[in-house]
């Protein structure tokens, strides 16, 4: 995985400012840049929005940003070694590339992933807390294999917003609500809520979500 770039798409502001946010999307296993893309017509009009598709190919138009599979005990595992590659490379992209061609500041980014996109979102934010305050975290969970938790930095500056879906059968709800728990325990800001949905975004999630944004 070394040496490779990242396709995304871009949404630019209208109008642009120097303080524009910046909403960096990351989708989920088997899907690819389009899809969380297709909610920027729908968003704050004053955000600067870069979707990224995951460089490994599984079949036309569906990547993933690390191969997971489920053990016998029908638990979710990774590849732990490309999960931690793809996320140094995510944040050297991010940093070399997308913040000087824009010509954003770290300090303007918001993180918001689906999924294994949500496991994206947390372990930038969590690995790298002086580059990424802000995430969406999304019908995911804390990937704890790969989280370097800094016990010596300040995460008082960082805000997360989590939603789940009640009925989601790919990452249970209880997940959700252990990393709700995680984050607590971390002293992580962070409003987490639970939709009657499945393993999704439904209409009520993503209003709130974008309220989340706008405010936050």
């Amino acid at each position: 995985m070394n040496n490779f770039s990242f396709d995304y798409s871009v949404k630019n502001p209208q109008p642009s400012k120097k303080d524009n946010k910046v909403i960096i999307m990351f989708h989920g296993y088997g899907s690819n840049k389009d899809d969380l893309f297709s909610f920027a017509k729908f968003m704050n009009p004053d955000f600067l929005i870069i979707s990224i598709q995951a460089p490994i190919k599984l079949d036309n138009h569906s990547h993933c940003w690390w191969p997971l599979h489920y053990n016998d005990n029908m638990q979710l595992k990774m590849d732990t070694k490309l999960a931690k590659q793809s996320v140094k490379e995510l944040n050297k992209f991010i940093c070399e590339d997308l913040a000087r061609k824009y010509s954003f500041s770290l300090n303007q980014v918001y993180l918001l992933g689906f999924s294994q996109g949500c496991m994206i979102s947390y372990a930038l934010s969590i690995n790298y807390p002086e580059n990424y305050k802000k995430a969406v975290g999304l019908s995911g969970k804390i990937p704890y294999e790969i989280i370097e938790f800094d016990v010596e930095f300040d995460y008082s500056n960082h805000s997360f917003f989590c939603s789940h879906g009640i009925n989601d059968l790919v990452i249970p709800i209880e997940i959700g609500r252990e990393s709700s728990e995680w984050f607590n325990e971390k002293k992580i800001k962070h409003e987490y809520l639970e939709f009657e949905s499945a393993h999704g975004i439904n209409s009520d999630n993503f209003t709130k979500m974008n309220l989340w944004l706008s405010k936050n």
